[in-house]
């Protein structure tokens, strides 16, 4: 019998050592092909660039890439701004038929268009379309009180926001603007646009902010701060009257911002300003006190009566007057 025998491969293990050895050397073609790949790119980028540098003034200027007044839009203005606002920012920037919404610099340009306007207390958003528009999102300044100013007898109301900044007096209503709290004996005014330096109306302003929700049921008219500042511990502050439509005078002390230590703060006062003319009658009467202190008590001055002279008791027994004196 005679017996075949048959060849069989020898199966071999790989050592551990070969293994680790052909994945380092994938590894290393995997990053010189990473490499190669990058350098590509990089080049295709500096070209492309090249290419944009070469040809980006030409298209940047065609009409769908050139900003018009007419593709800026603005949130809707409020009753109190009767102006041009989108009209004149672009304006005195000078940036129509000029900027390009391909110019790198645009959100910065239409920024300073508008933040320098006195209407615009801040850009919040800025949003681009093609072709060529943009949304601006705006804060726009709200009149909180008015500054009087008298000048050759004749007396000019000039509107403010909350941060004392001096607003275009002529686009706001003259109705609006009479029933404002009046800030009283200021002399100077900065620029439109600019806030006051004067403490006295940065004062007036916040404590008009603060008191807005209740001047008018308290029949308040004007705030008077003032002449000099009074210095306690150390802290430099001044005291603000408030004049009622029937001319009572509440002392009501520092503003909010800069009260001295131990003064109360506006929601204490506030309180005894309202239980004063829940007691003694509404505050745009004449019978109402002469004076008013709210700033520790809640102290009352009455107004001084004239003493009624025979013939007055006479006229008033005939009913020829009509008015209380």
């Amino acid at each position: 019998m005679v017996r075949i025998k048959t060849q069989q491969k020898n199966r071999t293990k790989k050592k551990p050592a070969d293994t680790q050895q052909e994945r380092a050397a994938w590894l290393g073609l995997k990053r010189v092909r990473a490499f190669i790949a990058l350098v590509v790119v990089t080049l295709l980028g500096w070209g492309m660039q090249g290419v944009w540098r070469h040809y980006a003034p030409q298209i940047s200027q065609r009409s769908n890439y050139l900003l018009s007044e007419q593709r800026i839009t603005l949130p809707a203005l409020p009753e109190w701004i009767t102006g041009d606002v989108r009209g004149e920012a672009v304006r005195n920037a000078g940036i129509v038929g000029r900027l390009s919404i391909l110019d790198e610099a645009f959100n910065q340009v239409i920024e300073d268009a508008f933040v320098l306007h006195p209407w615009v207390e801040s850009v919040d958003r800025i949003t681009k379309s093609y072709p060529a528009g943009v949304h601006v999102e705006l804060t726009y300044r709200r009149p909180v009180a008015v500054v009087e100013l008298v000048n050759q007898n004749v007396v000019q109301l000039v509107p403010i926001d909350h941060h004392g900044v001096h607003l275009p007096a002529s686009e706001v209503p003259n109705i609006r603007k009479r029933y404002l709290p009046r800030i009283g004996g200021i002399v100077e005014r900065p620029p439109v646009g600019q806030p006051w330096a004067d403490q006295r109306v940065l004062g007036a302003a916040e404590l008009a902010e603060q008191l807005s929700q209740v001047w008018e049921s308290l029949h308040l008219v004007d705030i008077l701060p003032s002449a000099r500042p009074e210095i306690r511990s150390g802290h430099r502050y001044f005291v603000f009257d408030l004049i009622t439509q029937g001319g009572t005078r509440v002392v009501w002390g520092a503003s909010p911002g800069a009260a001295p230590p131990g003064e109360d703060d506006l929601a204490v006062k506030l309180e005894r300003l309202r239980n004063c003319d829940r007691k003694y009658g509404p505050l745009d009467s004449v019978r109402g006190p002469a004076v008013v202190d709210v700033r520790k008590e809640l102290a009352i001055t009455p107004r001084t009566v004239k003493k009624l002279t025979p013939r007055t008791v006479k006229k008033l027994k005939n009913g020829r007057l009509q008015k209380p004196l």
